[in-house]
């Protein structure tokens, strides 16, 4: 009897439950921390950094540049990470924060990929943001999903944003 209560109760539940919105911020989350390894790796090594966003692939690429020519070669590291699980570049239908409508609003460009640098201060190259969403955000029209990554250029900073519906809230 008690089996078949909770499996009532769960029948209830389990629709309710919106898997991609635990996704995306995990997915966020590992953008942050990427984004800060790199920041790291360019204080402790004392040479450039770049941060390279595939778009279309849906990755993200750390270039240690050793000799800070922005020229990914042979003997220097470069690592790839995925952004998540279903989850994409994008707005997903909410509104621009502060930057451009873009993925991703850095000028500057590794091969014709957009690049945040950071140096051996810990600053970055630019202010900007990446913005992400789910990719059920994408089908259903459901812009709570949408989440931005903002980097501050003086202090190599980055923070994260999450669109509530009404406005953008900052989260961490």
């Amino acid at each position: 009897m008690v089996v078949i209560i909770i499996g009532i109760v769960a029948a209830f539940a389990v629709p309710k439950i919106n898997l991609g919105q635990y996704r995306i911020n995990g997915a966020v989350r590992n953008l942050n921390g990427v984004l800060s390894r790199a920041q790291r790796l360019a204080v402790t090594n004392q040479f450039n950094v770049n941060v390279v966003f595939d778009v279309t692939n849906q990755m993200v690429r750390i270039h240690e540049d050793d000799n800070n020519d922005n020229v990914a070669d042979a003997n220097e590291r470069v690592r790839q990470y995925p952004i998540g699980e279903n989850v994409e570049y994008g707005l997903g239908g909410a509104p621009v924060r502060t930057y451009s409508p873009g993925p991703v609003s850095f000028t500057r460009t590794q091969g014709a990929l957009p690049v945040v640098i950071f140096r051996r201060d810990g600053s970055a190259s630019e202010n900007g943001g990446i913005y992400i969403t789910s990719l059920n955000a994408v089908a259903t029209g459901r812009v709570t999903d949408a989440r931005l990554v903002e980097i501050v250029r003086a202090t190599g900073r980055t923070s994260w944003f999450r669109y509530t519906g009404t406005q953008w809230e900052q989260k961490f």
